[in-house]
């Protein structure tokens, strides 16, 4: 498995896309405005790539007061076995070598919750359903070791 920066005009990014939309979005008639939200275009964007084909995105956003994490996906049957672990980490390990100062945090499905803990994020207030989904979600901040 390899896991790469893609640029938002690379194939390799609207397959990511397309594995964002089918996983967070499928159904709804606005998907490509959710995707499209005012972070994409200035984030960074990881796929997990296998035998040409993405299996997992991440996207790292850098703002004056935040950095984000968000859009993580990873193919259902692959799912508990280590992609999503390594893209969170590779982001992770990006966001505190270019701005370790300022605070690092995520938006959580309440499935994911658990998941996110075991990598140092500590919940944040309570539960709120997502303004693009409706799917409960929770705020997640990072604790630097």
């Amino acid at each position: 498995m390899q896991l790469l920066e893609v640029t938002i005009n690379s194939e390799l990014y609207t397959k990511g896309v397309n594995l964002r939309k089918q996983l967070f979005f499928e159904g709804l008639k606005n998907a490509d405005a959710l995707i499209r939200d005012p972070y994409e275009n200035n984030s960074i964007h990881i796929i997990a790539l296998v035998n040409h084909n993405v299996i997992g995105t991440g996207r790292l956003t850098f703002t004056k007061t935040t950095t984000i994490i968000s859009q993580m996906t990873v193919v259902p049957g692959l799912q508990k076995a280590g992609v999503g672990s390594l893209i969170l980490e590779y982001l992770v390990n990006l966001a505190l070598k270019k701005t370790a100062s300022i605070p690092l945090q995520l938006s959580a499905r309440t499935t994911a919750i658990g998941f996110y803990a075991k990598f140092g994020f500590s919940s944040v207030g309570n539960i709120y359903p997502s303004v693009k989904t409706g799917i409960l979600h929770q705020l997640m901040v990072y604790n630097k070791h």
